[in-house]
């Protein structure tokens, strides 16, 4: 998945249905600055924000999640046969474009931490696989504390096995509140390859590293969880 890409095609799909960026806040209760973050690449939205713009803009979600509509060339040679025999083979064009699976499985990624707040998306097709993670918020008291670095990483753990999937760093000159360091943090992991099954059965966290002007440097540990995976044709 490509944010931007994302971004940008839900800008043009708006403004062909004539909305405003308040207008589609209105429609989905949300934020016109959610909107607008979305639009300029900072962000995509969560599943359930992804299902009521696809009935909205009546597009399916893998054209939501590829960012473009699909462009199919077809020979006029293949045309005149397909009209030719339309009636003949209708019926198994019919069986078998029931029958094929093109689409997307994908799964909200939430945090179970009661201290933190974490919005993300895991998508999977036969072609591609992706984990966005974006808007981790920290929900304890941190008006004491302030940080000059911060350092994400995302781990998978199954078993005794741990493995360091992506990571994300943020850096400052001055001191700034863990949620200020937080707002830049993202990931965006398109060559993870792993089924939707084995990621549900292993166990994902991130590892928040924070350094303090004085060099003391502070650990989270944010345990995550993916809602049961559903499959879209």
């Amino acid at each position: 998945m490509n944010p931007e890409k994302i971004g940008a095609f839900i800008c043009s799909l708006r403004k062909k249905k004539n909305m405003t960026q308040s207008e589609l806040a209105e429609k989905l209760s949300v934020t016109s600055q959610a909107v607008s973050k979305w639009e300029n690449g900072r962000g995509i939205p969560d599943i359930e924000l992804l299902k009521q713009m696809s009935e909205l803009f009546q597009v399916d979600l893998e054209t939501l999640l590829n960012g473009e509509e699909k462009k199919k060339k077809i020979p006029h040679k293949l045309i005149i046969i397909c009209i030719l025999f339309f009636l003949l083979i209708f019926g198994i064009f019919f069986y078998f474009y029931k029958n094929r699976n093109t689409g997307f499985s994908f799964t909200d990624l939430v945090s179970t931490s009661e201290a933190f707040s974490v919005k993300g998306v895991a998508a999977y097709s036969d072609e591609q696989s992706s984990i966005f993670i974006s808007d981790i918020t920290y929900l304890g008291n941190e008006t004491l504390k302030n940080y000059t670095s911060l350092e994400c990483i995302l781990y998978e753990e199954d078993g005794n096995v741990e493995r360091k999937i992506g990571e994300s760093a943020n850096h400052s000159e001055e001191p700034k509140t863990l949620n200020d360091l937080l707002k830049q943090i993202e990931f965006h992991l398109d060559a993870f390859e792993v089924s939707c099954k084995n990621l549900s059965e292993s166990s994902l966290y991130l590892a928040i590293h924070a350094k303090t002007k004085e060099e003391k440097t502070e650990t989270y540990i944010v345990p995550l969880e993916l809602t049961s995976c559903q499959n879209t044709h």
